[in-house]
């Protein structure tokens, strides 16, 4: 069916409106069922040359633009590791991360301080980010907005499980 005949078919259904002819004479010019079509029909709608060509060399971008949409969202759990010693904040980070895989969390906030009472600086920020790059349970992570306490503070996402 090309577009004429649809185009004819068309009109002819405007001229049963403007009649006042009722519904049923307009369906006839409707098949009755998807069994009255043609196994083809929809071979006589590709689309032309142009329009496969636009659509092969667009560039398709991911939903979420490359980034985690985790990212973006509010921090599920938080742990304070202020006071301890480098071996207590790895087994605090240890239980942290094994407790928010249990109750299904995904993004973390660890607060470690940005060592201003300390004359060397922070000693646990490089513990904290060495941690989360060695740990096969730690994805993504990163310095944590002003808000959430700025170079103070590391967040992470857990990574997903296949099931």
């Amino acid at each position: 069916m090309d577009f004429e005949s649809i185009l004819e078919q068309w009109e002819k259904g405007e001229k049963y409106k403007s009649r006042g002819k009722p519904a049923a004479s307009r369906a006839s010019l409707q098949p009755e069922s998807p069994a009255d079509l043609p196994e083809d029909w929809l071979d006589s709608y590709l689309p032309d040359a142009q329009v496969l060509a636009v659509k092969e060399n667009e560039v398709k971008q991911p939903v979420s633009g490359g980034t985690s949409i985790w990212r973006k969202r509010e921090v599920q759990d938080v742990l304070d590791l202020h006071g301890l010693t480098g071996k207590e904040a790895i087994s605090a980070m240890d239980k942290f991360i094994l407790s928010m895989r249990r109750r299904g969390l995904r993004k973390g906030l660890i607060i470690h301080g940005k060592g201003l009472h300390s004359p060397e600086g922070s000693i646990l920020a490089p513990i904290v980010r060495s941690y989360l790059e060695k740990s096969v349970e730690a994805g993504e992570f990163g310095r944590a907005a002003r808000k959430d306490g700025g170079s103070g503070a590391t967040w992470f996402l857990l990574r997903q499980r296949s099931r």
